[in-house]
Parts: structure tokens; sequence; C-alpha cells
């Protein structure tokens, strides 16, 4: 392990621990870096940056003290104004502002699934809460179309009706039926199944398809 990255022992003086409070600090300012121009010089990086990265985790372990945040990297999260612009069909202000908000936070999901090689039960349940999450905005979606008395309704029952309405064809109402069957894992009470190893990268996929296809059906219907 590189020097400066050594694990302290907890009997340590407290000279000792302020000095690595600082040089913990310091990681976290923001340095110029080189552009990568190439393949070759992108895998270099990744492995410089992952071996850091577990050097850092080696250093400060579970730690929560220590003032050690890396910079989550810019340029990736899309801003709340181009989320508002791909929701002008939803009219309640305050509304299309928490879904842009809440489509902000899949961005970061988004990120840690396809920039990071999380694995195993933790990559599972990732994929599961970001199903959850679309699950939730295409809840509230689905009201938008509907009569007040209809907005009452169950989920599936709007559904249908917007089929009815030929607001989704029926492919799409089966994909929002089946993303909304598995957003309802959120209640553990009612998952009477083992979830380990139940969710796999595809069925991400098709939820973010089936949200994507719900707000262009939505946008054509308003527009």
């Amino acid at each position: 392990m590189r020097a400066g990255f050594q694990h302290r022992s907890p009997t340590q003086n407290p000279n000792e621990r302020t000095t690595q409070s600082k040089r913990c600090a310091a990681l976290g300012r923001f340095l110029p870096h080189m552009a990568i121009e190439n393949d070759d010089e992108l895998k270099e990086t990744l492995d410089r940056v992952g071996g850091d990265l577990q050097a850092i985790q080696d250093y400060v372990e579970r730690d929560f003290s220590r003032p050690c945040k890396i910079r989550f990297p810019r340029g990736f999260i899309r801003t709340a104004a181009h989320f508002r612009s791909r929701l002008a069909f939803v009219a309640d202000v305050t509304l299309r502002q928490n879904l842009s908000y809440a489509l902000m936070l899949h961005d970061v999901q988004h990120w840690t699934l396809i920039r990071t090689d999380l694995t195993g039960t933790a990559k599972e349940m990732l994929i599961k809460d970001a199903i959850v999450l679309l699950g939730n905005i295409a809840e509230t979606l689905t009201k938008l179309p509907l009569s007040a008395s209809a907005q009452k309704k169950s989920y599936k029952e709007r559904t249908k009706r917007l089929e009815s309405m030929t607001v989704i064809t029926s492919a799409l109402h089966a994909d929002l039926d089946w993303l909304w069957d598995t957003r309802c894992n959120c209640h553990f009470f009612l998952v009477h199944m083992r979830e380990y190893g139940h969710y796999e990268v595809a069925d991400y996929n098709r939820a973010v398809r089936t949200l994507r296809a719900f707000r262009d059906a939505l946008d054509a219907h308003f527009t």
C-alpha cells in the first residue's frame, strides 16, 4: 500500500489523529486533471482511480467522523430544469418540480450501476430501489389524463382506463402493470419470496424503457 494510506492503530495519539484528519480532508480537494484522449488512457485512469478509492477505504474504513469525501463527477446528473422541460405536460408546477428532483436521484442510481463494479446483493437492491423510484413516478403520471373521479381508482384500473382512451398501447399497459407489481416489493410484508438473486439489470432496463415510453405517450396525448 502506498505511503500515506497505511492503516493506523486506534491507539495512536491525538496529534497523529489531527494530522490524519487534515490529510484526509485534503483528499476532497479538486485537483487539475489531464483529459483522457483514448481508450488506453481510459483504462489506465480507471485502474488508478479504482486503486486510489480502495486505498482511501482501507485507510478510513468505517470511521464516519473523518471528513473524507471524493468528488462526484460533474456533468452526469442532469439538471432539474432539464427534467422540467421533459415534463412540460405536467400542469401542476410543484408536482413537475418534485418529479424533476426524483429523476435527478435516478441519475445518481444510474451512474452507480453503470460506472462502478458493484455486484451481488448490493447491486440487486440498488436495482430494486431504482425500479421502486421509477414505479412511484409512473404511479403519479397515470393520474394526469384522467378525471378527478377516475384518479381515485387503483393503479391498474387507471392503466386499463388509459389503454381504453388510447393514451397507451396494450404493450405499454402490460409494462406499466409489471413496473407497478415490481415496485410494490418495497412493501416487505407483501414479499413472500427470497429476494436474493431476484433483480437483474434487464429488469432495470425494462423499467427505464417503460417510464420513457409512458412519458412519450403522455407528451403526445397532451400536445
